[in-house]
């Protein structure tokens, strides 16, 4: 079964600000390359089975069904929920980020 991923536009923003920090504050397009090749490959996973990710770490977000992604080698996770056949992507965090707050903003 094929899932639709769908990106929320503020997903779309934070995976932009997160990648313009690499860039420009750590200038390190490695580190750039690497998160955005981290999250493609994470979405193609989405795609096939967005089960195979477990639930949020957080109490509130895991009682409201979303899960969470690790990307590869980073200290940054993806948030999302399944709703049938589409996944929404919410948001793309830092660990030391407080996620949650940002999410239920």
């Amino acid at each position: 079964m094929a899932y639709n991923v769908i990106i929320s536009e503020r997903a779309d923003e934070l995976i932009d600000e997160n990648v313009n920090y690499l860039l420009n504050k750590f200038k390190s397009p490695q580190a750039a390359t690497h998160l955005l090749d981290g999250i493609s490959s994470i979405y193609n996973r989405l795609e096939d089975n967005p089960f195979q990710f477990p639930d949020s770490q957080d109490a509130y977000l895991m009682r409201r069904h979303y899960k969470e992604a690790l990307v590869p080698e980073m200290d940054y996770r993806i948030i999302f929920r399944v709703d049938g056949d589409d996944v929404y992507i919410v948001g793309l965090f830092h660990d030391l980020e407080d996620y949650v707050n940002k999410i239920t903003e």
